[in-house]
């Protein structure tokens, strides 16, 4: 039986707006906007940015996964991730691109980084297939 995530009510605005904020179809800078705009509503404890891209199979079929997830502390002592995976087809321009990034490894701030990054600017102009907003626990 899947275990029920317990998510304090202040918690649960970020992950309520995002998830709202991304019902319309968008274009990825627009999404990349409302992550950062999310960021801004508050959560109990520190809170960490990450930015992961990966082509695989997670689904049972090849796709290629932009990623950004806000990582908080819940309080059984792991981490809630917060995901909003952009999802596209896999093509010779995308498929190559792997990457695992926390603000903390960026020296310019987290969503520059993000908007120059290589799989930003291939990804901006490609069909996106879904957005996927979810909640895990880690």
């Amino acid at each position: 039986m899947p275990r029920r995530l317990v998510v304090p009510m202040e918690n649960q605005k970020a992950f309520a707006f995002l998830d709202k904020a991304t019902d319309a179809p968008m274009a990825l800078s627009q999404l990349v906007d409302t992550f950062e705009e999310m960021c801004r509503i508050p959560v109990e404890g520190e809170d960490t940015l990450l930015f992961e891209t990966v082509t695989d199979n997670f689904t049972g079929i090849e796709l290629f996964f932009f990623t950004l997830i806000r990582q908080y502390p819940n309080p059984a002592g792991g981490f809630f991730h917060l995901h909003m995976d952009v999802i596209y087809e896999p093509n010779e321009a995308n498929q190559h691109f792997s990457c695992s990034v926390s603000q903390k490894e960026t020296e310019e701030g987290f969503f520059d980084f993000v908007r120059r990054s290589p799989a930003y600017l291939s990804a901006q102009n490609e069909r996106i297939i879904k957005v996927s907003v979810y909640l895990d626990e880690v």
